[in-house]
């Protein structure tokens, strides 16, 4: 099959969300901050989410707007200025968590507000039409301002599911808008390397599809029917998938994640581990040699399904704190 497929082929000069409906895109955004804050109000910030032990302030510092951090409105003026360079996130964060890891919860509390704002009043303001088209850099790359901006949904959505020990829920709401977010990032970086690709998120949440071609990229609500390389599975776990909180070949055995075009799949793996910033893993390692080895398909899918969620994730992981 020719990628992108039909209904999933982006137009010239096309950009993904950012280009299509800004407004819904950065009304859902603001939504999501929303609900992460109306989920973790009342969370007690010593509790231990699922990452690795982390504790609830440990998870939620890194998102807040600090003055030790990167906020919208320095990242507006870099945009602005015509600035694609950015700090490594790592060394942003590890700022962050110096300073305020051991804040009072009303203080994390209130820089998780500060951010919401920020995009609030960007989404708000007469200029984000224009500006969301705006390149600037990230730890994604090259990406349009807005396509930046609308990806802190996948943030909330994975802090609020990190947070499920400590007596968090992340609303259906959240979950559908960061994986819109997720979908979306995925055509910005196939489009840095103006790579042919295209994979749909069949989901009980939402069914929404990516397809890129010649740097440009679209990302579309789109029907199951829809041709081309497609992932079926919950929401929930295919944003712990991309974010290394769930196995993809365990997932698929247990016929939770179904798997759709292997080789369109495949090719996209490729796209996404050869992106700046985004390094080679041995998921990827382990995946080339059982697509080229296997004869079980089911192996196969295991194995390319887990490379597709470590490759989705690379630059997410560095995002939401490694």
């Amino acid at each position: 099959m020719t990628l992108p497929p039909t209904g999933l082929t982006p137009e010239p000069g096309e950009r993904g969300r950012a280009s299509d409906d800004v407004e819904t895109m950065l009304a859902d955004t603001v939504n999501a901050w929303d609900d992460l804050l109306a989920s973790v109000a009342d969370v007690d910030m010593a509790a231990v989410g699922r990452k690795e032990g982390r504790t609830a302030a440990r998870t939620l510092v890194v998102l807040g707007s600090w003055p030790e951090g990167r906020s919208l409105p320095a990242i507006r003026a870099d945009a602005l200025a015509g600035v694609t360079d950015a700090e490594p996130l790592d060394d942003i964060e590890d700022r962050v968590i110096e300073a305020h890891v051991d804040d009072p919860a009303a203080q994390i509390l209130a820089a998780l507000a500060r951010a919401r704002d920020e995009v609030a009043a960007w989404a708000a303001s007469p200029h984000a039409n224009d500006e969301a088209l705006l390149p600037v850099g990230g730890p994604l790359g090259v990406v349009p301002l807005g396509t930046l901006v609308a990806a802190t949904a996948y943030q909330c959505a994975v802090a609020a599911r990190d947070l499920a020990p400590a007596g968090v829920v992340a609303p259906v709401a959240l979950t559908r808008a960061g994986l819109s977010s997720l979908i979306d990032t995925v055509g910005a970086v196939a489009a840095q390397q103006r790579a042919a690709v295209a994979l749909t998120a069949i989901t009980p949440q939402v069914v929404i599809g990516v397809g890129a071609r010649d740097g440009d990229w679209c990302t579309r609500r789109v029907p199951e029917t829809q041709q081309g390389p497609a992932v079926n599975c919950d929401a929930g776990l295919l944003l712990d998938i991309a974010a290394s909180r769930a196995s993809a070949p365990a997932a698929y055995a247990r016929g939770d994640l179904r798997a759709r075009d292997l080789g369109g799949l495949f090719a996209l793996v490729q796209v996404l581990a050869q992106a700046p910033g985004l390094p080679g893993t041995d998921g990827l390692r382990i995946a080339l040699q059982a697509y080229a080895a296997s004869t079980r398909v089911t192996a196969a899918a295991g194995q390319v399904g887990d490379a597709l969620g470590g490759a989705l994730g690379g630059a997410w992981r560095k995002w939401r704190g490694r």
